[in-house]
């Protein structure tokens, strides 16, 4: 009988995309989390310029459509 966690071998988690950057103080913290818990999930392996250029991709269009 497999055990739970050999089931679950190879399954995917699935990351909320993040949020554009809306500029209001009270959502950075929830911006900034989020982004974190992408970057650990999803870009992991990537260099940091890599991850940095992505960061600015949400804040900059976010800023572009406010």
């Amino acid at each position: 009988m497999a055990t739970l966690l050999q089931q679950n071998r190879g399954a995917k988690v699935e990351v909320v995309k993040l949020p554009l950057f809306s500029r209001k103080m009270e959502e950075v913290s929830v911006f900034i989390n989020t982004a974190h818990l992408y970057l650990n999930i999803k870009i992991i392996r990537k260099p940091e310029a890599t991850k940095m250029a992505w960061i600015l991709s949400y804040v900059q269009r976010g800023a572009v459509e406010a």
